[in-house]
């Protein structure tokens, strides 16, 4: 990671939308999650959105019928499309990991723009700024500042009101997992390593999101102390680690985790117990950025401790989350935990 990016990374720790009300009638001021300080209209009817966290925040916001460009992940994201099939019709702008398009912004006429701070997303945001498009960029790295987001594009859309439904129903899922995780002694907990999207030796560090679900979880970090962004690892250093569960991304499109099959790694706890898990689901992903992060909290805990979850109705929990969020349940909208 970019000596800047960790910057944001501890200034949007501190970081709450600010909202500026005395702005006038043809616009209201907010400041971002990297402190910008940005002009938007007073009701952001056309929204356009740059990578899938923030399509799948403006949905659960209930804001989606005001996208009128989006990233190209979102038009083909399963929940998205269930929620409003609309979403597949809208130009697509390009996506945060190969590229973002920026003609193609300004040609849906965007009122705001929600932009992501790695790589050029802040540049992007400021050229739009130059073309007289709002834009805002966010830093969901933390489930505060997942929070925080929900917010500042509630605020930055004109429905404030929006995001604390969302919010609500996220911290409702972590103390439900807080509160049966919490007694668990230190020496107790389950060693995890998370396996991202690039691999099976790439893991999240103590500065990602992966990282603070984990611990909500009950569990333990092996790579919490490596700094950045995703970490390639040596195989060594995984089985000095021994830990006791691995977890893949929901990403993975490969099959690199085979590789624990070798003899090598056979006396590995997690390898030997045969406790390699996927985060689910077949709809959108539980493990990164996004409102959805709370329910990877709560399946994980439930991963790692069954015996205190065992009188829990984990479907009907998806269920409640889902409708809450997205006025579908989980199974209406096409959902299977896989």
């Amino acid at each position: 990671m970019k000596p800047g990016i960790v910057l944001f990374l501890c200034a949007c720790l501190l970081c709450v939308p600010a909202v500026d009300a005395a702005a006038g009638p043809a616009g209201r001021t907010v400041t971002d999650m990297v402190g910008r300080t940005v002009t938007v209209p007073v009701e952001a009817r056309r929204l356009v959105t740059t990578f899938k966290p923030a399509s799948l925040c403006v949905t659960a916001l209930g804001l989606q019928n005001r996208l009128v460009g989006i990233d190209t992940d979102s038009k083909r994201d399963p929940l998205q499309l269930a929620v409003s099939p609309a979403i597949g019709q809208l130009p697509a702008v390009g996506q945060k990991s190969t590229g973002l398009n920026f003609e193609a912004i300004l040609s849906v006429d965007p009122d705001l723009a929600i932009l992501f701070a790695q790589k050029d997303g802040i540049a992007i945001a400021d050229r739009l700024g130059d073309h007289g498009v709002a834009a805002i960029v966010i830093l969901p790295e933390r489930m505060q500042t997942l929070y925080d987001t929900l917010r500042l594009i509630a605020e930055a859309a004109g429905a404030p009101l929006k995001a604390e439904n969302a919010i609500a129903e996220c911290r409702r899922v972590v103390a439900l997992v807080g509160q049966r995780v919490a007694a668990i002694d230190a020496d107790h907990r389950r060693r995890v390593y998370f396996s991202s999207p690039r691999g099976i030796f790439s893991t999240a560090t103590g500065d990602l999101l992966q990282d603070e679900m984990i611990a909500m979880a009950g569990a333990v970090n092996v790579g919490h102390a490596l700094t950045g962004y995703f970490r390639e690892i040596s195989p060594e250093q995984f089985i000095a680690w021994n830990p006791d569960i691995v977890l893949k991304s929901g990403h993975h499109h490969h099959s690199s985790h085979t590789i624990l099959q070798q003899p090598q790694f056979a006396g590995v706890a997690a390898v030997a117990a045969h406790r390699i898990y996927t985060f689910p689901s077949n709809i959108a992903h539980w493990d990164f950025p996004s409102p959805l992060s709370a329910l990877g909290i709560l399946w994980l805990a439930g991963t790692c401790y069954p015996e205190r979850f065992a009188d829990l109705d984990m479907q009907a929990e998806i269920d409640r989350f889902h409708m809450a969020l997205f006025g579908k349940t989980f199974v209406s909208l096409g959902g299977k935990l896989e």
